[in-house]
């Protein structure tokens, strides 16, 4: 069972976006997939937890960077707003990985994916990202 299917990912106007996003999608259902396998007792996949964790941040820090420095390059207009909004699911994760260094607590990693993360991916992308997109796209149609 996956957590995000590719139909529920809106699309934008720039590919390294989609990409991006896509692949988001994809660490987010590799990391339920540990999950619900970690809860049935696989010692394994509950060890691959943690560095899927710094993974999906790390992969997040670089999106994140990639859009911002488009966004300066075409003098976007919100663009604070937006970075401010990075910033934010970015300190998000960092409290999510130290939670579970602490604790391990498979449902509330679960519980997190299911009612904010996966929530907070698609309508990030439904607003921020395309209008982001739409603007930095006038500016450059060659941004990959």
């Amino acid at each position: 069972m996956t957590l995000l299917k590719p139909e529920q990912i809106p699309t934008v106007g720039l590919d390294f976006m989609n990409h991006d996003h896509a692949a988001a999608a994809e660490q987010i259902n590799t990391l339920y997939q540990l999950l619900r396998q970690a809860r049935a007792g696989d010692k394994a996949s509950e060890e691959l937890i943690e560095p899927l964790l710094a993974e999906i941040y790390a992969h997040s820090q670089s999106h994140f960077a990639r859009e911002e420095a488009e966004m300066i390059r075409a003098g976007f207009p919100a663009y604070g707003c937006h970075k401010d909004e990075h910033e934010r699911v970015l300190e998000e994760l960092t409290q999510v990985l130290s939670q579970w260094q602490k604790d391990q607590h498979i449902e509330q990693l679960e519980d997190y994916l299911n009612t904010t993360l996966c929530d907070w991916l698609i309508n990030h992308i439904s607003t921020m990202d395309t209008v982001t997109a739409m603007f930095v796209g006038r500016y450059n149609h060659s941004v990959a």
